[in-house]
Parts: C-alpha cells; structure tokens; sequence
C-alpha cells in the first residue's frame, strides 16, 4: 500500500469522526462543504465511503444526494443487514430504493446476517408489516436462496426461502444449490 493511501486513509477517518462528533454527517450538502477542503482524491474515497454509511443508517434522503454526485460503493450483505436494523417506520428505505443491487448482491458472507434480520423481525412484530418489503426482496436473491436451500437447519431459513426462486434455479442453476 503507499505512502499516499496510508494518508488517504488517514485524513479520511480523522474526517469522519469529526463529521459524527460535529452532527455535519446528517446533512450531506454540509458533508460537500467540509470536503471543498480536501484533496480530490480524499474527497473521491469519502464519498464512497459516505455513501456506504448513508446505506447502512438508511438514511435515503442523503444517499441519494450522493449518489448523485457519483459516488459508488460495493454492496455486501453485512450493509443490507445494518440497513434492515435501521428501518423503523413506513418511510422510504434504502433497501427498496437499491432494489436491484439487494436483489443481486453475491457475499458469501450472509449467514450472520440473516439470522440479525431474522431476529429483527421476530422481536419487532410491530414492524413486519413495515419489513416485509424488504424482506420480499432479500428473498428474491439468488444467493440468498440458495443458502437456505443448502442450511435447512438454520432457523431463519424456512423464512428466507423462496420457493419459486428455489425451482427456478434447479431448473436452471442447479450449481448454486450443490
């Protein structure tokens, strides 16, 4: 790794725990304004960065003005997790907005996370009906399917499965499931 990334790294956790300790970070204009100061480069790899925090918060409101700045981040599975836990009303969430990234997101890494939603769920009867569309499309990766299929024993994963989806890929993508 360089020099220069070690400081890219740096700067940019200094950044971020200022952006928390000041309350800037819940206002991504405010976030733009602090990062004029810094070099492109920084300002690139915090975006991203924001962006991923904005995701895991579900905060819809400031992910999309950033995405509309351009920034990108890789999806894992742990972010869809920690944006589930942070659905607490009937508002717009950001695993229905990022659909399509949810729905095709390969991690391997899935099974702790399924059990935190899975546990969200149960001890929050009053929000399922609130989590049931994002539960939907978590449901709808194929991925996640096929974990399932392949981890009866776990308790989340009867409701996890999705039985069409499960026909669909013996059908076609009988790999997935070996």
């Amino acid at each position: 790794m360089s020099d220069r990334l070690h400081e890219i790294i740096g700067q940019i956790g200094v950044l971020h725990n200022t952006l928390i300790e000041n309350g800037k970070i819940n206002n991504s204009n405010e976030v733009f304004e602090v990062l004029e100061d810094y070099n492109i480069d920084v300002q690139e790899h915090y975006l991203n960065l924001l962006l991923q925090y904005y995701f895991q918060k579900n905060d819809i409101t400031n992910l999309q003005e950033v995405l509309l700045v351009g920034a990108k981040f890789d999806m894992r599975f742990e972010d869809v997790k920690e944006a589930f836990l942070n659905i607490v009303s009937d508002e717009d969430n950001v695993i229905e907005f990022m659909q399509e990234n949810v729905v095709f997101i390969k991690d391997n890494n899935i099974a702790n996370n399924l059990e935190a939603m899975y546990e969200y769920y149960e001890n929050n009867p009053s929000l399922r009906k609130i989590l049931d569309k994002s539960v939907e499309l978590i449901k709808k990766n194929r991925y996640v399917c096929a974990f399932c299929y392949k981890n009866p024993e776990a308790r989340y994963s009867k409701f996890f499965l999705n039985e069409d989806l499960l026909e669909s890929l013996k059908r076609d993508l009988p790999y997935l499931l070996n």
